[in-house]
């Protein structure tokens, strides 16, 4: 346990550790004025006595600062890729916080005693960083001015990555740091750094990681990994710690790990000497505590960045860690549009910024003729279901109640209203975590353009088009422009983003969508759920199906829009449909229905992202939001 000091204890601080951390970037290169302006804002919070002798400065990235690398589609600069545009980025960010931290120091009047440079920089591999493959990642990590941790790879069965280390410094399983005592110029502390990158590249990027292999491999998603899983990991960490805890028992041990705060918990348990892990991976902003040790998750998005702080006292023990997370949005942002990054994103991408999407909300007209009665009868079965009432029987009873009735009538008219007249004025389709387990507009309208190009220009029998909320990183709004819609499809590997076309049975089908629905019960925000155009999902249903609370069936909670009326019907178990889905659901084997469809479905040799382009493009770049749109798809 660390003691806590007060700075009036005269003998407070003999020798400091100052870290800058940020994780899950996913080249959101348009929030970096932003993410910059905030370190600039806060710089004496984050690097405090930058210049002492006895003074360490960190900036770290735990993993993720790239996604989909291979990817292009830029108007300004058609012939390059997101990986270029992502790694020029990470350059400029690296040396402006280097020299950020050298002015301060300058500033301090004090020249470093030892050698080591005013601003060390460490990086951790994410998931998303190997997009690209193998190749991509190890020329950033042989020629960016950083170092990269690698402790959990495996180096007997990853030969591109043994080869890089021999030609270059900067790729290393661990890095130790020295750092002198303010008063004893005999005493030297020291802290030992690690990174571990979660292990389930076969999950994640299969077949795209020739050369490098991370120990506990698996084609599970991480939200399916046990603590047995993970204990090849967990033996490095721990030799690693136990041969620095060796030479030095008082220093302190950080790890940099993108495997997601439970995975870190369970890596922290069994190694309770590291000292702090800095988490990335599950996109949260949270704090835990294991063993007396804390774990601090990073975010995502560069919506956050986070300081912290060490300090050892005079007898080398280390007495005090400090975390401060520091907000983008509420930067203040007086000058921002003259800031060096937002110049560095005028040069680069000048056309990509222009107003490209026009989105308004199109209001329907009322149908005509309709009684009031009627409107209540046709939505009260769809109200009921979405409270979980399937059973004929128990809904005549409920029904009887004088009250109930009229909650359902109610609720059924106000379902009537948005499907047949909505107010104008909403201009966005968000994006957020929430896409990852309920309803969204967003992922209703992009299901929707998706089907309706496909059936346009590629196969008009199609009946619904699947698409896992996992490769949606980014939402629409009137004046959009071509950045924030390349954003939209850019949570999956160019290599594993080809779509296929195939039939399936009504059965098959309430196969796949209650598979996917238990699983994302289970962990929401990590095994994603998928949205569907023309179905409708009664989660909540499924839930209950699941906990016994209810008698009815899975196939209940699935229903398919009636091409004749545009309306949400029962599946037909035995009919069959055609579908559209991703390529990285497909080659799944961690679960049970891609392997019993995938040799029936064929490839389209067109993505989601170039479908979606199409698709805006044939309606001259402005958007509708419909009732459709405003579908409760998932309930």
């Amino acid at each position: 346990m660390i003691n806590r000091i007060q700075s009036s204890d005269p003998s407070f601080r003999a020798a400091r550790v100052n870290i800058l951390a940020t994780s899950d970037n996913h080249g959101n290169l348009m929030r970096l004025p932003r993410f910059m302006k905030t370190i600039e804002n806060n710089a004496k919070e984050i690097f405090p006595k930058a210049g002492d002798l006895s003074t360490a400065n960190f900036f770290t990235i735990v993993g993720d600062w790239f996604i989909n690398p291979s990817k292009k589609g830029f108007i300004t600069f058609p012939e390059l890729s997101n990986g270029d545009f992502q790694n020029l980025a990470l350059i400029k960010t690296i040396d402006a916080v280097r020299e950020l931290v050298n002015k301060m120091v300058a500033k301090a009047g004090k020249v470093q005693a030892h050698e080591a440079p005013n601003l060390e920089v460490l990086y951790t591999l994410g998931n998303h960083c190997l997009d690209g493959g193998t190749k991509f990642m190890m020329n950033v990590m042989r020629k960016d001015p950083m170092k990269t941790l690698v402790t959990n790879v495996d180096m007997d069965k990853s030969p591109a990555v043994v080869e890089a280390m021999n030609t270059c410094d900067k790729i290393v399983k661990s890095a130790v740091y020295s750092i002198p005592d303010d008063k004893n110029p005999d005493l030297i502390h020291k802290i030992l750094f690690l990174g571990v990158t979660i292990p389930s590249m076969d999950f994640y990027n299969p077949g795209l990681c020739e050369g490098l292999e991370f120990f506990d491999n698996s084609n599970k998603k991480d939200a399916n990994l046990k603590e047995e899983d993970i204990q090849g990991t967990i033996k490095v960490v721990k030799d690693e710690v136990e041969a620095f805890k060796k030479e030095n028992p008082k220093g302190a041990v950080i790890l940099l790990s993108h495997m997601g705060n439970r995975l870190s918990e369970m890596v922290q348990k069994n190694v309770p000497e590291i000292d702090h892990i800095l988490n990335g991976h599950d996109h949260k902003n949270v704090q835990s505590s294991i063993n007396g040790h804390s774990i601090t998750s990073l975010g995502k998005d560069n919506e956050l960045i986070k300081a912290l702080n060490l300090e050892f006292d005079d007898n080398g023990n280390l007495a005090k860690i400090t975390v401060n997370p520091f907000f983008t949005e509420t930067t203040v942002a007086d000058g921002l549009e003259n800031h060096e990054f937002q110049k560095f994103l005028n040069e680069y991408f000048e056309k990509d910024l222009e107003p490209l999407i026009n989105l308004s909300e199109l209001k329907a007209e009322p149908k005509e003729n309709v009684t009031k009665e009627q409107v209540i009868e046709q939505y009260t079965s769809q109200v009921l279901e979405g409270l979980g009432i399937t059973d004929p029987n128990i809904t005549e009873k409920l029904m009887q109640n004088k009250n109930f009735k009229e909650l359902i009538s109610a609720e059924a008219i106000q379902r009537a209203k948005e499907d047949t007249g909505v107010k104008k004025g909403l201009n966005k389709l968000t994006y957020g975590n929430e896409i990852r387990y309920q309803n969204s507009y967003l992922m209703n309208y992009l299901t929707s353009a998706i089907k309706r190009t496909v059936r346009d220009k590629l196969n008009e029998d199609v009946f619904t088009v699947a698409i896992q909320s996992s490769i949606v990183r980014g939402g629409l709004e009137d004046g959009s422009n071509n950045m924030k819609v390349m954003k939209v499809f850019d949570g999956v590997s160019e290599d594993l983003s080809n779509l296929r076309i195939g039939d399936v049975k009504g059965d098959e089908l309430v196969g796949l969508i209650v598979e996917n629905i238990l699983a994302n019960l289970k962990a929401p925000t990590r095994n994603t759920i998928i949205h569907w155009s023309d179905v409708q999902v009664n989660r909540t249903l499924i839930e209950a199906i699941k906990n016994g609370t209810s008698n009815a069936k899975y196939s209940d909670a699935i229903r398919v829009r009636n091409p004749k009326t545009k309306q949400f019907e029962p599946i037909d178990l035995n009919e069959s449909y055609r579908m559209v889905i991703g390529e990285k659901f497909l080659v799944k084997d961690d679960i049970e229905w891609p392997g019993r469809i995938r040799d029936r479905f064929v490839s389209l040799n067109k993505t989601y992202d170039q479908l979606f382009k199409e698709y805006i493009a044939s309606v001259d770049y402005k958007l509708h939001i419909t009732p459709k749109t405003k579908e409760q798809r998932i309930l």
